[in-house]
């Protein structure tokens, strides 16, 4: 069975990340996808494969949550299809091929969070912080090229 997530950006761009085994998404360079904008905590969230053929995705206690489909979650499992969302970062979930086509747009607007669906968490304070990247808005173009996959053969490579 093969599982990624498909990072989709607003300019229809896609770029998968496979999920063979737990993996740590965050800001931290130790990470296994690494997100580098203040938004993301050092260790954002655990993806991993479940029994289902889906993932079970794990919030680590980030500051800013962790969505599925718009929804904040504690814990709770992926199908086929449906959106993560980790600070700007939008990806969907791809089993064994399925959904052979992402439509960016959609995706994005599933992932995002509604007024109706407001986080239990209290909302995010927008200070920067002396060493990370700062906060960034749908029109920053190259946020996405500081996406670091982690391919376990050395280096991470650049997105």
């Amino acid at each position: 069975m093969t599982i990624e997530l498909v990072l989709v950006t607003p300019d229809g761009e896609q770029r998968p990340f496979p999920v063979s085994r737990a993996r740590i998404i965050g800001r931290d360079e130790d990470c296994d996808l690494r997100v580098p904008v203040a938004e993301v905590s050092r260790e954002h969230c655990r993806v991993e494969p479940n029994s289902s053929g889906g993932l079970t995705v794990e919030d680590l206690g980030s500051s800013n949550g962790t969505f599925i489909n718009g929804l904040q979650v504690d814990e709770a499992d992926m199908t086929p299809g449906d959106v993560l969302k980790i600070g700007p970062a939008f990806l969907v979930l791809r089993v064994d091929g399925q959904p052979a086509a992402i439509d960016a747009h959609q995706a994005i607007e599933r992932g995002t969070p509604s007024a109706l669906a407001s986080p239990a968490k209290p909302a995010p304070k927008t200070s920067k912080q002396v060493g990370q990247a700062p906060l960034v808005d749908e029109d920053d173009e190259d946020l996405f090229s500081d996406f670091d996959f982690d391919d376990d053969e050395g280096e991470a490579p650049k997105l």
